[in-house]
C-alpha cells in the first residue's frame, strides 16, 4: 500500500505543478512602462559616424574613441528624449491636426500619405519601402 501512496503523491504534485504553470502562462504580464517612441536622429547619427570613419580614414584607436563618444551621446540623448519625447509627439500631433483643418479633402488624403512615408535626415522623403502600395511612388 505504501508504494501507491508514493505514486499518488507524485501524480498530485505533478498535476499541481502543471496547473500552476498553466495559470502562470495565461496570466497577463503588465509592462513596466509604456513603449517609448523611437529617438529621432539616432539613425542619422549612426550614418554620420560611419561617414566620419570612411571620409577621415580614422585609425583603429580613433575609431574606438569616436565609437565611444557616439555611444555615450546616444545614452544621453535617450535620457533626454525620455523626458521630452511625449511632449514633442503631442506638439507634432497638434500641428498635424491644425494642418488637416485647412486642407481640402483631396489635399488631406495626400497629406496622410505623406505622413506615412519615411523621412530622411536631409529633410527629403525616402521612396516607399518595397511592398508598400503608395500613390506617391507613382507620382515621383
Amino acid at each position: 500500500m505504501k508504494i501507491w501512496k508514493v505514486i499518488l503523491a507524485t501524480i498530485v504534485i505533478f498535476a499541481a505543478g502543471a496547473l500552476a504553470g498553466a495559470i502562470w502562462v495565461k496570466a497577463p504580464v503588465p509592462s513596466a512602462s509604456p513603449p517609448r517612441p523611437p529617438v529621432p536622429g539616432i539613425l542619422s547619427q549612426q550614418r554620420f559616424q560611419e561617414k566620419l570613419k570612411k571620409e577621415l580614414q580614422l585609425s583603429a584607436d580613433q575609431t574606438n574613441r569616436v565609437d565611444k563618444i557616439f555611444h555615450e551621446s546616444r545614452k544621453r540623448i535617450e535620457i533626454l528624449w525620455g523626458l521630452i519625447g511625449p511632449e514633442v509627439q503631442k506638439e507634432r500631433q497638434e500641428v498635424y491636426e491644425s494642418i488637416r483643418g485647412i486642407l481640402m479633402p483631396e489635399q488631406r488624403e495626400r497629406f496622410e500619405q505623406l505622413l506615412k512615408e519615411p523621412h530622411r535626415s536631409d529633410g527629403q522623403r525616402r521612396s516607399p519601402r518595397p511592398g508598400t502600395n503608395s500613390a506617391s511612388a507613382e507620382t515621383k
